[in-house]
């Protein structure tokens, strides 16, 4: 199981490193292939929630011991970043990123950042509990 969420994360990753990448193009950014990448990390970034929840997080929010604070805590936190996700998506998916590029650029790579630091944060969230499931 632990191995299928590193392989979301790294697909989520790979994602955004592309749409960065676009986005920092000397020669001008491609903004069909940013909306592109966009809709294409919304679809892997609810495909990464909907399995963190349902095979790790929910699973362990009904054991009887701490682990089930620090998943629930870790649910909410996973649930309240992809809601920022989809009201960035939702904001430039009906806007000219060319029209409002000053305003978009920085937008992009703060939600960027956004994924990089929640992915990287819940990483070594979820590695404590399975270790410590493991353990149990």
């Amino acid at each position: 199981m632990f191995e299928q969420y590193i392989e979301f994360q790294d697909r989520i990753h790979a994602i955004v490193d592309r749409a960065e990448a676009n986005l920092r193009n000397p020669a001008g950014a491609d903004f069909a292939a940013l909306g592109q990448t966009r809709w294409e990390a919304a679809r892997a970034l609810r495909e990464y929630e909907l399995f963190a929840h349902s095979r790790i997080f929910d699973p362990l929010i009904r054991g009887p011991d701490y682990r089930a604070l620090k998943a629930r805590t870790m649910k909410a936190d996973c649930v309240r970043m992809g809601e920022q996700f989809r009201a960035y998506v939702l904001k430039w998916s009906v806007v000219s990123i060319a029209d409002h590029w000053a305003e978009f650029y920085p937008a992009a790579l703060d939600v960027m950042a956004l994924i990089r630091t929640h992915l990287a944060r819940e990483r070594t969230g979820v590695s404590e509990l399975v270790e410590a499931q493991s353990a149990a």
